[in-house]
């Protein structure tokens, strides 16, 4: 048993924090309450505010690569967003797939606004 999950907190489409669990002991699932668990404990259930899961994966050794990005929206609302990915081939999927996770949930980024590497790692 083995995963890994990538779990944020929004408030109206805007990204307030992202917390991850990626072993080789937890299960997805497992992974995926362990991160919900650490936003709510830092409060992140209030009115208006949302928590969920945003990647997941039961690969059993995994790349796992998140990333973070801000910018301006087209709207002129300042705007935070994260993008997790997990591959069992290499760090550069990883990162693919985590620009991939990036744009399924944030429809007004676009690739000019560029990206940061949060944590990349392997477990």
């Amino acid at each position: 048993m083995a995963g890994g999950s990538c779990v944020i907190a929004k408030r109206q489409g805007d990204s307030l924090a992202i917390e991850w669990v990626a072993t080789s002991q937890d299960s997805a699932a497992t992974a995926i309450h362990k991160a919900e668990q650490k936003l709510l404990e830092q409060g992140y259930r209030k009115r208006g505010q949302d928590v969920h899961a945003q990647a997941n994966s039961d690969l059993p050794h995994a790349h796992v690569a998140i990333i973070k990005t801000e910018y301006i929206t087209a709207r002129g609302k300042n705007r935070t967003s994260y993008g997790c990915g997990f591959s069992a081939r290499s760090a550069g999927e990883a990162e693919q797939a985590a620009l991939y996770d990036l744009r399924n949930y944030s429809w007004g980024w676009k690739q000019e606004y560029g990206y940061k590497v949060v944590e990349a790692f392997r477990y």
